[in-house]
C-alpha cells in the first residue's frame, strides 16, 4: 500500500512522442480519406473515369479504381496533415526564440 508521502513512480513511456504524433496523423489522414473517397465516388464511376476503347486489364475493375482513389486520397491527406504539423512545430519554436 503507498503512503501519503510516497508517490508512484512514472513508467517511462511504451511510445515515444514522435511515434504519438505519426499515429494520429495517419489516423487522422485516414479519416479524410475515407470522407474524400465517400463524396468522390458518390459523384463519379470509376469505371467512367476510364472511359477509353482498351483500359489497361488491372484499371478496368471498379474495384481497382475505388482502391487507387481511396490511396490517392489517403497520400494527399496525410500530405497535409505532415505539412501542417511541420509549420506548427517551426512557428512554435520559432516564436518561443523571439520572445524579449
Amino acid at each position: 500500500m503507498l503512503r501519503a508521502a510516497e508517490k508512484p513512480s512514472r513508467q517511462p513511456s511504451l511510445w515515444p512522442h514522435f511515434r504519438e504524433d505519426l499515429g494520429v496523423l495517419l489516423w487522422a489522414s485516414f479519416l479524410a480519406a475515407c470522407v474524400a473517397t465517400l463524396l468522390f465516388f458518390a459523384c463519379f464511376d470509376p469505371r467512367l473515369l476510364v472511359d477509353d476503347r482498351a483500359p489497361p486489364t488491372w484499371l478496368a475493375d471498379r474495384r481497382a479504381g475505388y482502391t487507387l482513389g481511396f490511396f490517392f486520397f489517403w497520400m494527399m491527406s496525410a500530405i497535409a496533415s505532415f505539412l501542417t504539423a511541420y509549420l506548427i512545430e517551426t512557428r512554435s519554436s520559432s516564436s518561443s526564440r523571439n520572445l524579449p
